[in-house]
């Protein structure tokens, strides 16, 4: 199995929705990303930055995910970064109370010579510039994606532009697109930045599903039709990370043996079948607060939840 690699924020979310609330749980971008892509993986390899509050628990935790922290620094003189929000009817809506970076500030993104030959390496949602330097460790890369958000292209347009541009594929949403690229047509705004290295682009509607489009093709899913949500924290993180597992572990079939990246990049079909494991990846997300639910469901739980979604998305 090749090398994957996540590097994100780990952090501790308090929130309340309106199904209830919590405090300080486990969440962060690379934390949802590494549960939800160790559902289907047995290592994944983590760099990111926590405190001396971080509870050794969750250490374990991770550890017994297969979550390898040697990546994952500990400044024990530090908080951890920490997240206070809430969601109302809308739960497509973020209400940000507090944002306390702490140690985030200090994170230097050197990665460990273990994680130095990660052939596949997912990006969350971090300074478009500290993107840009975990790339620059990696030369050798199969594939690498990454996240972002309105924040970066509002305060490091050009920045986050130089990391779209190491990478193979980004995940953003919809309002995040139009702002970054002008372009008020989903399909024209992707294909306006699919230039150098960049072939795939994968818009997140949140509700509305996911679309994947490349330079030639386009393929659209929509969400899991669900009864109740209770918390869409880390959905966008847990989607990227299923969706990368499912290409890790389908990495002979994504990439046919011999033949280059440069040579037409990856199998279309391989592309698809993530994306929908991504979709039901976040659709049991959204069903517990912060990762809770996550770390609950085997891919036996996934596979019977893709049944269903085949059934009800047929169309003949």
């Amino acid at each position: 199995m090749p090398k994957f690699l996540i590097a994100g924020t780990v952090a501790y979310d308090s929130l309340k929705t309106p199904q209830g609330e919590r405090p300080r749980i486990l969440g962060g971008s690379g934390l949802h990303a590494a549960v939800a892509a160790s559902i289907l993986l047995k290592k994944i390899n983590l760099l990111s930055v926590v405190g001396g509050d971080f509870e050794p628990q969750y250490l374990a935790f991770l550890q017994k995910r297969g979550v390898d922290l040697r990546g994952l620094k500990i400044i024990k003189e530090g908080q951890t970064f920490a997240w206070n929000g809430f969601y109302e009817k809308d739960m497509n809506v973020a209400h940000t109370v507090q944002t306390a970076l702490n140690v985030l500030t200090q994170f230097d993104p050197v990665l460990p010579p273990e994680y130095l030959d990660s052939a596949f390496v997912f990006l969350g949602n971090i300074d478009p510039a500290l993107q840009t330097k975990i790339f620059a460790q990696l030369p050798a890369r199969k594939f690498g994606a990454l996240d972002t958000m309105n924040y970066w292209i509002d305060s490091q347009k050009e920045n986050l532009l130089k990391a779209i541009a190491e990478t193979d594929l980004l995940f953003i949403n919809d309002a995040e697109i139009r702002q970054l690229t002008g372009e008020d047509n989903l399909f024209r705004a992707a294909r306006v930045l699919l230039t150098g290295r960049l072939r795939y682009v994968i818009i997140k509607k949140g509700e509305h599903g996911a679309m994947l489009i490349s330079a030639e093709r386009i393929a659209i899913v929509p969400s899991m039709p669900l009864d109740e949500i209770v918390d869409p924290t880390g959905a966008g993180d847990s989607f990227a990370g299923g969706f990368m597992s499912y290409i890790v572990e389908h990495a002979s079939t994504a990439y046919p043996q011999d033949t280059p990246l440069s040579a037409g990049g990856m199998d279309w079909d391989t592309l698809r079948a993530a994306l929908v494991y991504g979709t039901m990846t976040a659709s049991f997300n959204v069903q517990g607060f912060g990762c809770e639910k996550l770390a609950e469901i085997t891919k036996a739980d996934l596979d019977e939840r893709l049944k269903v979604f085949r059934e009800i998305t047929r169309i003949s």
